[in-house]
């Protein structure tokens, strides 16, 4: 039974990062840390940006809680960080790579397929408006601002 509620809490801190991440980039990003994010929000897009450091941050949290289960062995805390190390991984490469054409340059292949297609358009919102559409690999309607070429 332990591994169907590990598995349980691994995909719960999966999905529960794209809400602190809409958190984080509401709040703390478009906040106080603007200074570092906003060179996410220049038109050009760098491979490397300041605003990678986000990124590295969580990392180092994962990393602290694979310590701990190393360490304490404390399955937990390997969950929890297996959930958000794939959150991180699928971030890099949709947010990164396919919304914002950055690394590998998959924005024209995402504008192809419907999913990747409305989270582009969904994320352009942001980026045009400056405010809403907080999230990063999920569209959820009736919190995010559906673009009219959506409906």
């Amino acid at each position: 039974m332990l591994i169907f509620e590990l598995t349980a809490i691994g995909i719960a801190a999966f999905f529960g990062m794209e809400f602190l991440a809409r958190f984080v980039h509401k709040y703390v990003m478009h906040g106080i840390l603007w200074v570092i994010h906003e060179d996410h929000h220049r038109k050009e897009q760098r491979e490397i940006e300041k605003n990678d450091a986000f990124g590295l941050i969580f990392a180092g949290i994962s990393i602290y809680l694979i310590m701990n289960w190393l360490i304490y062995k404390d399955p937990f805390a390997l969950a929890i960080a297996l959930g958000m190390t794939a959150y991180g991984v699928a971030y890099f490469f949709v947010h990164d790579m396919i919304i914002h054409n950055r690394h590998l340059h998959l924005r024209s292949w995402g504008l192809k397929h419907r999913l990747f297609r409305e989270l582009i358009l969904v994320h352009e919102v942001h980026h045009e408006e400056g405010r809403g559409n907080w999230g990063f690999l999920l569209v959820i309607k009736g919190i995010d601002k559906i673009p009219n070429e959506l409906k």
